[in-house]
């Protein structure tokens, strides 16, 4: 009999609950659905093909192979047709890696067609982005792939005295593959790509449990009525836990930061580090205040709990820390905007992979900026509404 009144109690309090109810039914659909999109998805490499001279006659060869890749969509990039100098079009091919309208360009110029007629391998020049390795090495696997096919249909021109022996043998030599990337190298992991973010997801995870639990205590407390009740404005209060907080949660971020430091092996200098120490407190102090929110919204410390995976697991996922965001549907990319981890990692990578000075970041800078002061404004329209309703 009191197990069944047990029982009967708990189902009441859940049902009442819906945050409760969201937690058990919704949350799990959602999570599922972007496990699904993020594994189900294989990355497509977007590869355009540059051709000039008479190399222009041929490039039909190895468009039709990578057509036939499934790992790899053609696409058209703006360079006009008629420019020929070789610096120029590095330069434009380079500023089309860089805006991310493509992932590798296979470039193959004039010099070529005179090296295969000469019995040379000749040299085709792939260019990549560089910062993502998997997509990198898409690229470069496609176009490898490809080249024995444009090899055989590169025509050799056999002189009129050659003995039928020597007009059988064709220049079928595999072509010699120029590698050029803009950000790395071909000595990065594919880990390198990843380490970089995992200081601002790890300082956002501990930093949001820390201050929710936390600030969630000194409520059940009573503390935080009380300063409500005194002569305080409500974002003194708030700037007082942020403060109290900042100094264990700062040396938590050195912890994790330095170690991460340890782990990557590939050099960078101390303006890169002061630059991601910066990304990286900046996501502290957004995570500080998402805590803080999240606890005074949450009416005891099982509903802040309940924030976790509410504020987490979706960032996991959506916020270009492992999986890229293009493999997901247009409406999780929209979605990612209101993340402060995609703007935090995209910083992150461009600091310590792409070598960018912190200020060509600004707009994402201001973004996590603009996170803190409308959270700030948020908790203190409702902490308002709250007084007014008690008074």
């Amino acid at each position: 009999m009191n197990i069944r009144w047990i029982a009967l109690r708990i189902i009441q309090e859940i049902v009442r609950d819906k945050r409760t109810l969201a937690l058990l039914f919704v949350v799990p659909i959602v999570v599922m659905t972007l496990i699904y999109y993020a594994l189900a998805t294989d990355e497509i490499a977007k590869v355009s093909v540059v051709s000039r001279g008479t190399a222009r006659l041929f490039d039909s060869e190895i468009i039709n192979v990578l057509e036939n890749d499934d790992d790899v969509e053609l696409v058209a990039i703006d360079i006009p047709d008629e420019e020929t100098d070789p610096d120029i079009l590095v330069e434009l091919i380079k500023k089309e890696l860089i805006a991310g309208h493509v992932d590798g360009v296979l470039y193959m110029d004039e010099q070529l067609l005179l090296d295969r007629f000469s019995d040379k391998r000749g040299t085709i020049h792939i260019f990549v982005e560089g910062s993502k390795p998997i997509i990198t090495s898409s690229v470069f696997a496609a176009i490898s792939s490809a080249m024995d096919d444009l090899a055989a249909g590169l025509p050799v021109v056999i002189d009129s005295s050659c003995s039928a022996f020597c007009a059988d043998s064709v220049n079928n030599k595999t072509m010699d593959m120029e590698k050029h990337l803009i950000y790395g190298s071909d000595e990065y992991r594919l880990i390198d790509f990843f380490l970089p973010v995992f200081p601002t997801f790890f300082v956002f995870f501990f930093t949001f449990i820390i201050s929710t639990i936390s600030f969630q205590r000194e409520r059940l407390r009573g503390t935080l009525e009380r300063l409500q009740a005194a002569p305080i404005r409500f974002y003194e209060i708030v700037g007082g836990y942020v403060f109290g907080f900042f100094i264990f949660v700062t040396l938590q971020s050195i912890i994790i930061e330095s170690y991460i430091m340890v782990l990557i092996e590939f050099e960078f200098s101390i303006q890169q580090f002061v630059s991601y120490s910066v990304v990286v407190i900046l996501t502290m102090l957004v995570s500080l205040m998402l805590g803080l929110m999240a606890s005074f919204l949450a009416a005891n410390e099982f509903q802040a709990i309940q924030f976790i995976p509410l504020f987490i697991l979706p960032q996991i996922f959506l916020s270009d820390m492992i999986w890229s965001i293009d493999s997901f549907p247009k409406v999780f990319k929209y979605i990612s905007y209101a993340f402060p981890l995609t703007y935090s990692n995209k910083v992150a990578r461009d600091v310590m992979i792409r070598n960018k000075p912190l200020i060509d970041s600004w707009f994402s800078l201001l973004v996590l900026v603009g996170f803190i002061l409308l959270i700030l404004t948020v908790m203190t329209i409702i902490a308002n509404r709250k007084l007014r309703k008690s008074d």
